[in-house]
């Protein structure tokens, strides 16, 4: 499975326990949910139940009637963008099914989208089709929710049935705010990995140490030196990266777009210096200049002349089969060794068309319990976005292939502050992206590409505004 970075076009800590298994296998659906949402809502010994407060939190002594959502049969509708991810038989077997058996009285369906006529959200909303829940990356919230118009506060419900966000990680609740100025307009539902494989058997074949979680993007660059040389006729590399990616991802909080004007803020000391971290790489001797992603991808996968690739967007499991591989913490700055990169989370929203919302909201609610995340964790299908520690560390524990790896390093430690999400950072990051690539190239100077990248980047911005 592969996470898409979103462009011009297009990557989980203490969750309380809501109902103890053993005794969940002995109760009926509505007898688990009646439990579930008074231990959410926290009785107090005195028989008060405690009101919800805007993150979820008990006020004592406000006595309310425990809420419980309806049970009548009902069809959930979930919209998923990218075609390339999952179809909908794959999109159901993750969590068409595990709804099913927790609430048998929702029936989901599920929309892929594609570049077929009619298969956008747009199309989809023109002609009548009903969808309860969408399934949106970071790059794709602008023009799957925010540009149709569809964005809904989800407050109400959260308050409405004691859901508790703490058990979040907090940055996916940060970065949600932001793009909903203060309110929700979803749940996070999972995030890619971020992190570095590496293929043991060329650090064996040369005599190079493995990597080493916590490494500084300065020891990568000298582990690069070392393994980007020619043998025989073979030439191998010591790194593979998107770039692009890492700079939607970076951890300095660098922000493609400012947000106050809606203009490309590229073309700072602070990109640039973000940029000469990645150029390096490419003027190894014997490296190339070729920084297509698809060959950077190819490299490391497929052709296994590379002995890293820094990871942003996908698990990988079934190109990794065959490998002596594992995996390393995604590389820090040395000036702040703490901080890895944003989370390129996607989010569960509910669109405000929907007629079954508090339905909905029972669905994405559980796609975010412990009990569903831990699941998927552990079949290696998703990476967690809850708090728990051993919710997170459980990834890939009933999967052959990651036995004995190093999958805690798949999440930093700490994710890197949210940079602003605008409808035009796909513009801003694509310039970007161009910038580097003519430094590398040799094409122009860095001065001279950030400069013409910025102009170029707002001329598009100009264009792409409404009407």
């Amino acid at each position: 499975m592969r996470f898409h970075l979103y462009s011009d076009c297009n990557s989980m800590k203490g969750e309380k326990a809501m109902v103890n298994s053993k005794v969940r296998k002995g109760l009926s659906a509505v007898a688990a949910t009646v439990i579930t949402v008074l231990m959410a809502a926290g009785c107090s010994s005195g028989g008060t139940v405690q009101m919800a407060d805007k993150d979820g939190a008990g006020k004592e002594g406000q006595p309310v009637k425990p809420v419980e959502p309806p049970q009548e049969p009902v069809e959930l509708v979930i919209y998923y963008p990218y075609v390339s991810d999952w179809d909908e038989a794959g999109l159901m077997q993750t969590f068409g099914e595990p709804i099913k058996k927790k609430y048998p009285y929702i029936t989901p369906t599920f929309i892929v989208g594609d570049s077929r006529p009619g298969r956008s959200i747009t199309d989809l909303i023109a002609a009548g089709q009903k969808i309860d829940i969408m399934f949106c990356s970071i790059g794709a919230t602008p023009p799957t929710l925010l540009d149709p118009k569809l964005e809904y506060d989800i407050t109400p419900l959260i308050k409405k049935y004691g859901y508790d966000l703490n058990k979040l990680e907090p940055t996916s609740l940060d970065m949600a705010r932001q793009i909903a100025k203060g309110g929700l307009y979803g749940l996070p539902a999972y995030v890619p990995p971020s992190a570095l494989y590496y293929n043991k058997d060329i650090f064996d074949k040369f005599g190079v140490p493995y990597p080493k979680d916590g490494m500084t993007w300065d020891e990568m660059y000298e582990l690069n030196k070392k393994l980007t040389r020619k043998e025989g006729d073979g030439q191998y590399y010591g790194l593979s990266m998107s770039f692009s990616g890492a700079a939607q991802m970076n951890a300095r909080k660098l922000n493609p777009i400012d947000p106050a004007t809606e203009k490309s803020a590229i073309n700072t000391a602070g990109w640039k210096s973000f940029a000469e971290n990645f150029i390096r790489f490419y003027q190894i001797p014997g490296y190339g200049t070729s920084v297509d992603v698809g060959a950077q991808f190819n490299r490391f996968f497929k052709d296994r002349n590379t002995a890293m690739f820094v990871e942003l967007t996908g698990i990988h499991g079934a190109l990794l089969e065959g490998m002596n591989f594992d995996i390393a913490s995604f590389p820090v700055f040395a000036d702040a060794p703490s901080a890895g990169p944003q989370p390129y989370l996607t989010y569960y929203y509910i669109p405000n068309t929907s007629k079954v919302k508090d339905q909905a909201f029972q669905a994405i609610s559980y796609f975010t319990s412990e009990e569903f995340q831990q699941q998927k964790a552990r079949e290696g299908k998703l990476l967690p976005i809850l708090q728990n520690k051993t919710v997170k560390e459980s990834f890939g524990q009933d999967v052959p292939l990651f036995k004995g790896k190093n999958t805690k390093a798949m999440l930093p430690q700490a994710y890197g502050a949210p940079s602003a999400v605008t409808r035009y950072n796909g513009i801003a990051t694509t310039e970007f992206y161009n910038a580097v690539i003519a430094v590398i190239g040799g094409t122009k100077d860095l001065n001279t590409a950030f400069r013409d990248a910025e102009e170029i980047a707002n001329q598009k911005i100009q264009t792409a505004k409404p009407k």
